[in-house]
Formats: structure tokens, C-alpha cells, sequence
């Protein structure tokens, strides 16, 4: 096959020359070595596309038809007719291409490698919420002109990254995903403190994860947190956590888990009476006190001095300056006396 033509820029240049305009060789050594087309390839291209209009396909083009010109007279033709390679190669661009709503350059590598299918960049257009590349996905599957692998995790990526639109489209257009699916992309959606997405999950599905509260009050979305608990809470539910709202430094999470601890509201929060792991243990204590939340760190033992226990310790260890100044100040003369001497007791043992 012949190599390219020239670039323009090298024939305009040359047959400005008129010694150098009948030397077509001439012409063709300066366009290649002006030409980077024959170093690329075509997953590095689309990868590596800037701009709005996506990756050119003029670019495409020459890329394609330099690795043919080479191919026809080397071993690497041989590897040209892998379909394992070709799949490879097409899945890595068009996965690129996905990502940036590049829909020309899809069609281009659609029409490049008919017989690949799509798999990854499914995904990806789900990921970075290009909803118009799945449509036309859709459609050509649909019209059986091309394979198109659906309903892995298309919707957790929409969910976790908070395109809700391509999420309902998804929903509406492709098979469901499987409850596991659901649990984890709703997960993601509270940890990510994202209402519409939990509020539309929750409501579409009629299911919810007692671990999605967890993860609203470690990331302090109390917006979530009390939707979660107005809307789907049952007595059964014990399972926020406010160690891991004092490690983010949620003061105003804490506050409102405390508000609502009684009362019968819900049995959520029952852990603030009790000794429960996952609920305002010595771990909150130590959690604050790590991440340098004093403000967090004096609620707690205002709140809740008697969670604190021989963790003591490790308070003191992880202090930051202030906080151990602050300690200082606030310890009595007995726990004082009492942490000195399980220091010396651990020093000598």
C-alpha cells in the first residue's frame, strides 16, 4: 500500500522553490521528517486529543495509512490480522474517545475495526456522563450493527460520578443492574453526599443500604443523613458511625446525632447510651485527635468524657500541639496523675 501524501505544509513549502518543486523526493523526505502521524498510533491519538473538537481525523487517517504502507512490507502485517491485537487496540481508543464525548472519532473507529466490540468505553461515556455516545451505542446495538456489551457497571460509574441523567437513561434503556450493583452505587452516591442520586435510587429501586448512612456521616452530609433517616430508616438500623464523623471534623453531623438519639426518633443512634463499636466509642476520641479537630474533640468531651477510657494513651500519642496543650489544661490533677503512671507502667513493661 503507498505511503500518505505529503503533508501540505511541505508542498507548499517546496513548490515555492522552483529548484526544489519537480524533486518529489525532496518533497516527501521533508514531509517526513515533519510528519509525527507515522510515530503515533491510534489508541495514543485519541488518548491524547486536546481541544473541543476532539481528536482530527485527518490525523486518524494518516496514521492509519502509514502503519498500512508499513504493515505491507513487514512482519508487523502478521499481527495486523490478530484479532486479539485489533480488539485490543480498538478497545483502548475507543475507551479514550468515549471519555471525551468524541463521537466522530468513534464512528471513525467503529468503521476502522467493524468487527471489534464495545465493552470498556460503554463505561467510561457512563463515567464522564456522555450521554450521547451511549444513545448512539444503543441505537446501532439495536440495529444489530455492532456488538455492544451492556448492564455491567455503567450505572455505578453515572451514580459514583454524579450524572444523574445518564443514570435514569441507563435505567430506562439497559437491562438493571444486580442488587449488589445497586447497594455499591448507592453507597457511592451518600459517601459522595449526592441527594438526587440517593433520593432516585432509593425510589426507583425501594431498596436502601444501611451502610449508605455510614458514609453520608463520615463525609458530613447531613443532608443526606436526614433524608436517609426522615424517608428509610427502620428501629432495626444501627449502624451510623460517629467515629468517622469525628475524623472528617462534622461537628455539625455529631450535633445532630445527638439531637436525635432520644426522643424515639429512630434506634439509629442508640450507641450514644451504649458501649458499640461502631457507634461514639474511645475510636472517636482518637479519630479527632489524629485528624487535629480540636473543636470536635472538646464536643466529645463535653458530650461524652466517659467513652474515653484507657485510650487515653493514644490520644496523648497522637496529639497535635495545640490539642495536647488543650489536654493539658483540661485533665485533672487525678487523670493526670493516672496517665503518668500508665506511661511509666508501659515503659517499664
Amino acid at each position: 500500500m503507498a505511503a500518505p501524501p505529503p503533508l501540505s505544509s511541505a508542498h507548499v513549502v517546496c513548490c515555492a522553490q522552483p529548484r526544489l518543486a519537480p524533486l518529489k523526493h525532496v518533497t516527501a523526505a521533508v514531509s517526513s521528517f515533519l510528519d509525527y502521524s507515522a510515530r503515533w498510533s491510534i489508541e495514543s491519538a485519541c488518548a491524547r486529543a486536546g481541544g473541543a473538537d476532539g481528536v482530527s481525523l485527518r490525523l486518524l487517517e494518516r496514521i492509519a495509512a502509514h502503519r498500512a504502507a508499513a504493515d505491507s512490507q513487514s512482519f508487523r502485517a502478521k499481527r495486523q490480522l490478530d484479532v486479539f491485537h485489533r480488539q485490543w487496540e480498538f478497545t483502548r481508543a475507543a475507551a479514550a474517545a468515549a471519555t471525551r464525548g468524541d463521537l466522530a472519532a468513534f464512528k471513525w473507529l467503529v468503521a476502522m475495526f467493524p468487527e471489534c466490540r464495545v465493552t470498556v468505553a460503554v463505561e467510561e461515556a457512563a463515567k464522564a456522563g456522555q450521554l450521547h455516545v451511549l444513545q448512539w451505542l444503543l441505537d446501532k446495538s439495536r440495529r444489530r450493527e455492532l456488538t455492544v456489551f451492556w448492564g455491567a457497571k455503567e450505572l455505578f460509574f453515572a451514580g459514583k460520578h454524579g450524572h444523574l441523567h445518564v443514570a435514569q437513561w441507563l435505567h430506562e434503556h439497559t437491562s438493571p443492574p444486580p442488587t449488589h450493583m445497586f447497594f455499591v452505587t448507592l453507597e457511592e452516591a451518600a459517601r459522595n453526599g449526592d441527594l438526587d442520586m440517593v433520593t432516585w435510587l432509593c425510589d426507583v429501586r425501594g431498596e436502601w443500604s444501611p451502610y449508605a448512612a455510614v458514609l453520608a456521616a463520615g463525609g458530613g452530609h447531613l443532608q443526606v443523613l436526614q433524608w436517609l433517616r426522615t424517608n428509610l430508616f427502620s428501629s432495626s438500623s444501627s449502624s451510623i458511625s460517629m467515629d468517622d464523623a469525628a475524623a472528617g471534623g462534622h461537628l455539625d453531623v455529631l450535633c445532630w446525632l445527638q439531637d436525635h438519639s432520644g426522643g424515639g426518633h429512630f434506634d439509629v443512634v442508640f450507641f450514644l447510651q451504649c458501649e458499640r463499636a461502631e457507634g461514639c466509642s474511645a475510636k472517636a476520641f482518637v479519630n479527632a485527635t489524629a485528624s487535629g479537630e480540636l473543636e470536635i474533640l472538646k464536643w466529645l468531651f463535653a458530650n461524652h468524657r466517659e467513652r474515653l477510657g484507657r485510650d487515653r494513651l493514644r490520644i496523648y500519642a497522637l496529639g497535635k500541639f495545640y490539642i495536647l496543650q488543650w489536654l493539658k489544661m483540661e485533665a485533672g490533677a487525678d487523670e493526670r496523675e493516672a496517665f503518668m503512671g500508665e506511661v511509666n507502667a508501659l515503659a517499664q513493661g
